[in-house]
């Protein structure tokens, strides 16, 4: 069927010309609410790993708190194991000493010259020994110095005083004398 339309044109219906908005009036609308979109996307996101966190916190103090009594005890024994360790370490040095001792002694004894008597022999620290004595002579000081000069287990003989004193109205020397003891290399009495 063929159709003409015989009204003229002023009292023809009008065609509606419907032509669409341009989209680049409408881009800068779509970019902002897709970056609303994704900063919603990544707060939620954000919120999620802050309230995860917060709970492995959370769970971390209450262990943390849980193991408080063991951790306590723990130092406890730490402190113990260490306390037993020092004095393991002293007795193993006496032990390991005892012997050298009794060589410094013996070889003391050995250079004290006759009229010369040791009132103190003190271990000063460090290898170190403090000679106290009296005698009735200084030439009996300077023997003794030579004869512990020459041994081999005392090194640094020096002398630190020697001053007339009196014992019971008799004229004396009082000197005291600081040595090293040394262990002789090859000595295997007591570990040298």
């Amino acid at each position: 069927m063929i159709r003409i339309n015989l009204l003229p044109r002023e009292d023809a219906p009008k065609q509606r010309n419907i032509t669409l908005p341009d989209f680049s009036s409408f881009a800068p609308l779509v970019l902002v609410v897709a970056a609303i979109g994704v900063m919603a996307v990544l707060a939620l996101y954000q919120g999620q790993k802050i309230a995860d966190l917060e709970q492995t916190i959370a769970a971390e103090e209450a262990e943390s708190r849980r193991l408080a009594p063991e951790i306590a005890k723990i130092k406890r024994l730490d402190e113990q194991r260490q306390s037993l360790n020092q004095r393991l370490e002293v007795i193993s040095t006496l032990d390991r000493d005892r012997y050298f001792r009794v060589h410094l002694l013996d070889e003391l004894n050995r250079a004290l010259p006759e009229h010369l008597w040791v009132t103190a022999f003190t271990d000063a620290g460090g290898g170190a020994y403090a000679l106290e004595g009296v005698t009735f002579s200084n030439f009996l000081v300077s023997d003794l110095l030579q004869n512990l000069d020459q041994s081999p287990y005392f090194d640094g003989v020096s002398l630190v005083i020697a001053e007339k004193g009196e014992i019971e109205d008799v004229s004396v020397v009082k000197f005291k004398i600081n040595v090293r003891g040394v262990r002789p290399a090859g000595d295997v009495a007591f570990g040298g």
